[in-house]
């Protein structure tokens, strides 16, 4: 299975774009990571929701992740990503029974990811052997789920579930965080450099992809570490369709006079890297997703750091 998400998508791009520039122009920076056969290193994954139609549901995950480079050659490497446990600050977000169920699921879990000579995330390697895993653990949940659910509804939340947890959708999300602590490898820009490039994102539940403007630019760059900053604003239009497609999975399809009326939804990401030229590893990543539907707001961020290397 190929799984690249937005930054990949970039990143594969602005290898074409600057290709032929980084070889001529001795200034650009190239975000190539220096992994070798035995390499192992930890990082922290940390996750903030913040909803304001939903206050109460606010809270911090934290996930320790070892990384393990399998193998290297000049072609790419395969490395292993074992998430860990999952620890929340907020005891009503732990007692969710699709946000706990999913991070059970994916505890100890070894995905063998293959990335490519620059370092860009190509797929999951071992699928065949994740894959029954995760069923299994799937099934359970959703038995012990719909066993909760009143008969006359049952169906509905089924169809729901069937999306959210999913063995691909459990595997989107168990790779989501190395595609985005990976996602800018292959870049290379000059300092002060900005790019902007049309992209069409996959839909975490599937259906038609979503369109997407994104922009990179290096903000600076010493012996040490590069810094990088990216923004991604998602096409409206394409969200109101997502929103409609869900409401009819659900059972609940929306009427074309409601539909008229729902707000304008935005959506938008902003991220900063930091890149650790010494060490070949990214340092630290932060991504802030934004989501705004007429009065309410929410917030959707990923904060992951290298704690570890060897």
């Amino acid at each position: 299975m190929r799984s690249v998400g937005r930054w990949q998508l970039a990143a594969a791009l602005l290898v074409g774009l600057f290709a032929i520039g980084s070889q001529a122009d001795a200034q650009d920076i190239s975000i190539v990571p220096t992994l070798r056969a035995g390499d192992s290193f930890q990082l922290e994954v940390i996750r903030i929701r913040q909803n304001s139609a939903q206050p109460q549901q606010n809270g911090k995950s934290t996930t320790r992740v070892s990384v393990l480079v399998l193998s290297s050659s000049a072609d790419g490497s395969v490395i292993e990503w074992v998430p860990g446990a999952t620890v929340f600050d907020n005891p009503q977000v732990a007692l969710n029974p699709l946000v706990g169920s999913a991070a059970q699921a994916l505890r100890d879990i070894r995905f063998q990811l293959n990335l490519n000579a620059d370092g860009e995330l190509q797929g999951l390697a071992n699928q065949a052997e994740v894959a029954p895993k995760l069923k299994a653990v799937v099934d359970a949940v959703v038995r012990d789920l719909a066993a909760r659910i009143p008969e006359d509804q049952r169906k509905g939340f089924l169809d729901v579930i069937s999306q959210v947890l999913s063995v691909d959708a459990l595997i989107a999300s168990g790779t989501r965080d190395a595609a985005t602590y990976l996602g800018l490898n292959g870049a290379s820009l000059a300092v002060g450099e900005a790019v902007d490039v049309d992209l069409e994102q996959p839909s975490p539940f599937g259906g038609d992809p979503i369109p997407a403007k994104f922009r990179v630019r290096m903000e600076s760059a010493t012996v040490d570490t590069a810094s990088v900053k990216t923004s991604t604003i998602y096409d409206a239009a394409a969200l109101v369709r997502l929103t409609q497609s869900l409401a009819k999975q659900a059972g609940k399809p929306i009427p074309a006079e409601e539909l008229a009326k729902l707000p304008p939804i935005e959506m938008a990401d902003e991220g900063a890297f930091v890149f650790d030229r010494t060490r070949g590893l990214m340092r630290e990543v932060k991504v802030n997703r934004r989501i705004v539907v007429g009065p309410n707001r929410s917030l959707d961020a990923w904060e992951i750091r290298l704690i570890d290397s060897r």
